[in-house]
């Protein structure tokens, strides 16, 4: 896919209702507190970053590619131009130690990761351990070299693929481990790893392991459900691909800005720290049914531009309602079915997830459409835009107002 140049009229519904009232609550806790996001250019990281500036910190964001060409939510947004970028690999020990030893940070959210997807993983299996293992490693022996009182709190993102195949669901914090895949047994040595720097060599770790995430920014269109199957509609005209192997998978599904709220929460709470958290999702479905409901989801807003505006791209674009079962490679090695259970960090941290499954559905089509049908959808967007019920118009100037508040405050500190 080639590199996009975005524009202003991203149709961005950010942040979401839960998200906004979660960083009016913790601006106090949040500013002026440093903050590193590794993965920072990528879907969560940038979602990270995002509720972290708004809620008052100093946030360097740190990725492999940081060019002002990706395609990314930091460039898309303008945010980088607020933040610290620096472009370093996670996997070189001297540059992570050298960071955090110059940088004095009170958090880091590690979501940087290699082949976030098992095709890749097995494709590059070196680069996917020593991406996702070594290169918490690094972080954390950087943390751990800095005097105790000194040392950071480390916030590990973790998968539900470290449980392998349960014979019992759902999993719990207590399930046995079990990952198979190359992702799976990278991503759980380093969940390993997190606890023995917390109980063994006194580095603070959080660990949350998170379920599928879906929501706007997602640029892995190749690989990942939502974003491929979006792909599929706008950009092809076509029906969504369903692997031969994923007709009995069943999944959880979790709205991105939640998944950033339940980093946010963790991190405020001394309690939670050496501790595991599932990160539940607020849907839990069949593979097939999620496709289905995404199908459903972009009909009906299709059919709602006919309706009100029947000269918008959205209205007239053509595409087929009909999912199609395509083979997929044979090597795969995929769990079947997971579901998490989220007692634990319900009742510890008093985080659930908010955004239902259709609301946060919405908000991803209106992104995708956009991203492959934007130059026909211009009119669309203006006219959904000037319809913008006054209480929404009244919520963007409040997070307007904080932004600007924010940039103020941090240039006071500077």
């Amino acid at each position: 896919m080639p590199n996009i140049r975005f524009s202003s009229d991203v149709p961005d519904s950010w942040p979401s209702p839960p998200m906004r009232e979660a960083i009016r609550e913790s601006r106090d806790f949040w500013g002026g507190k440093r903050a590193l996001v590794t993965g920072a250019f990528g879907f969560l990281g940038g979602h990270i970053c995002r509720a972290l500036y708004v809620a008052g910190a100093l946030v360097t964001a740190l990725d492999c590619d940081a060019s002002t060409t990706r395609d990314s939510q930091l460039n898309a947004t303008g945010l980088r131009e607020h933040l610290t970028v620096v472009e370093a690999n996670i996997v070189n020990r001297e540059a992570m130690q050298d960071l955090i030893a110059e940088s004095d940070f009170d958090f880091i959210f590690h979501i940087a990761a290699g082949a976030t997807v098992i095709e890749k993983a097995l494709n590059s299996p070196y680069e996917t351990i020593m991406a996702n293992t070594i290169g918490f490693v690094n972080l954390a022996e950087g943390a751990r070299l800095l005097p105790e009182e000194k040392r950071p709190v480390i916030l590990y993102s973790s998968t539900d693929k470290v449980y392998g195949e349960a014979k019992v669901l759902p999993y719990t914090e207590e399930s046995d481990l079990g990952g198979v895949g190359v992702y799976d047994s990278a991503k759980l040595a380093a969940d390993i790893f997190a606890g023995t720097y917390h109980k063994a060599l006194g580095v603070p770790t959080i660990v949350l392991r998170m379920c599928n995430l879906f929501g706007p920014y997602d640029f892995n269109i190749d690989y990942r459900l939502i974003p491929k199957a979006l792909r599929n509609i706008f950009r092809d005209g076509e029906g969504p691909e369903l692997y031969l192997n994923a007709l009995e998978h069943y999944r959880d599904y979790i709205f991105v800005e939640d998944a950033a709220r339940a980093f946010l929460v963790l991190a405020q709470q001394e309690q939670c720290r050496g501790r595991v958290y599932n990160l539940p999702g607020v849907h839990h479905a069949a593979t097939p049914d999620v496709l289905s409901t995404l199908v459903e989801t972009v009909t009906k807003l299709q059919e709602d531009a006919q309706e009100r505006h029947p000269e918008s791209g959205f209205a007239n674009f053509k595409w087929s309602r009909s999912v199609r079962v395509v083979k997929s490679d044979p090597k795969l090695i995929v769990i079947s079915k997971q579901h998490l259970d989220g007692t634990r960090i319900r009742e510890e941290a008093g985080f659930e997830p908010e955004v239902s499954f259709r609301d946060g559905l919405k908000s991803t089509v209106r992104f995708y459409h956009w991203l492959f049908c934007r130059e026909k959808d211009a009119q669309f967007e203006q006219s959904t835009a000037a319809e913008t019920p006054i209480e929404d118009a009244e919520e963007e100037s409040i997070m307007s107002e904080i932004v600007t508040l924010t940039a103020h405050e941090r240039a006071l500190l500077n």
